[in-house]
């Protein structure tokens, strides 16, 4: 299983969203994120960003945002925090999705109010088999001292990643200042994430959903035929990994690039200026 890009979808003739998929990240969100495709649903997914002409740079900004207006006690939230999103500002950042997965569906509960005809997939896993998946491949890599270091050193140089943001989020969503924070808030910040979800979102308007139910459900939910391939299942524990070290190995060298022109224009322009003030002293 690995990861593969999201097909070609117009964005012109997709959105608003009709689906909010509450799932928090490591809960299969990219095997939803095809499926969704499969049934032509343009579907909004973290990974897929950095592949939009500006790198994703555009959705973070406005991701950031939201962030500060959600957890504005977070280290890091810009002062005074902003506004918290309405319908128009959620049609910036969504409105030419048709699904919302992944890391915006940390905020579900205020998407599902600001769209009350989009109907709600949730998708939660044992507690315990998503905290190792979800421990090892998100939370340690953005919020160790290493991974702090990285993300900003990367972000400096090639600009917005979504690191920071998503930091500033896990922060918030998990009520915590720091990594053990999150740690010793884990079990209770993941269950009551879902229980917010579903205090907001009455059951008729709601799926309860496993990977492993198929087709059949999700597709009568949402009105669709049943097609004729396979479920897909992509991005496992490894592929993830494999994709992030290629991310990675490809951002370093960027913005090795980008630091290697700063260093030679900045020697050229010693040289200039020490060759004017010679010229100038005669």
């Amino acid at each position: 299983m690995a990861y593969y890009p999201p097909p070609e979808m117009d964005p012109a003739k997709h959105g608003p969203p009709s689906v909010i998929h509450a799932g928090l990240m490591r809960t299969g969100t990219l095997s939803m994120a095809r499926a969704y495709a499969i049934l032509g649903l343009r579907a909004h997914h973290g990974l897929d960003m950095p592949g939009q002409p500006d790198g994703g740079a555009g959705e973070w900004a406005l991701l950031d945002r939201a962030t500060d207006a959600t957890w504005p006690d977070v280290a890091g939230a810009r002062r005074p925090a902003p506004a918290r999103f309405s319908r128009a500002d959620w049609d910036a950042l969504f409105g030419t999705y048709d699904v919302v997965t992944d890391v915006g569906a940390l905020f579900a509960d205020q998407l599902a109010a600001a769209y009350p005809a989009a109907r709600v997939v949730v998708v939660q896993r044992d507690f315990d088999r998503w905290w190792a998946s979800y421990q090892a491949q998100v939370s340690d890599g953005l919020l160790s001292w290493w991974g702090a270091a990285a993300v900003w050193l990367l972000e400096t140089t090639s600009g917005p990643l979504g690191g920071w943001v998503t930091r500033k989020a896990m922060l918030g969503a998990f009520g915590a200042a720091d990594q053990a924070g999150v740690r010793r808030n884990a079990r209770a910040a993941y269950q009551a994430y879902y229980d917010g979800v579903r205090a907001a979102v009455p059951p008729e308007r709601r799926l309860e959903y496993r990977l492993a139910d198929g087709w059949g459900p999700l597709c009568a939910f949402l009105g669709k035929d049943v097609p004729d391939v396979p479920f897909p299942r992509v991005n496992d524990r490894a592929s993830h990994s494999a994709w992030q070290t290629a991310r990675f190995r490809a951002l370093v060298l960027a913005a090795a690039k980008r630091v290697q022109g700063y260093v030679w224009g900045g020697l050229g322009a010693v040289v200039v200026a020490y060759g004017v003030a010679r010229y100038l002293a005669r």
